[in-house]
């Protein structure tokens, strides 16, 4: 397989120096490590074949850091609810699908 964990770790390790760097130049700290943190977690969880927890856990952060960036209103809150519901309902495996079983070992 193209992703082996090295690779899927030097590049979350690229994105987080990277990501770094800017929120060290803008001073963009919050919610800009939430940012950070979401979009690490999209790109390592898909990286290593995961599933759908790391790109659930990832919108979630990015989605409270567009909710702290518009100073927690209500109004945001809800549209950003809505866009992770339609792009859930877009990107989640079926429940029917069989699970990925590990067989290098055997």
């Amino acid at each position: 397989m193209w992703w082996t964990s090295e690779r899927a770790n030097a590049v979350t390790g690229g994105i987080w120096l990277i990501g770094l760097g800017i929120l060290f130049a803008t001073k963009f700290w919050w919610p800009g490590i939430l940012f950070l943190a979401g979009i690490t977690a999209i790109v390592q969880g898909s990286a290593r074949g995961a599933g759908w927890a790391p790109v659930h856990g990832g919108l979630w952060l990015i989605l409270i850091a567009c909710w702290a960036m518009m100073r927690f209103s209500l109004v945001v809150m809800f549209v950003a609810l809505g866009l992770y519901v339609i792009i859930a309902a877009l990107i989640k495996p079926s429940p029917f699908q069989k699970p990925y079983a590990d067989r290098s070992l055997e």
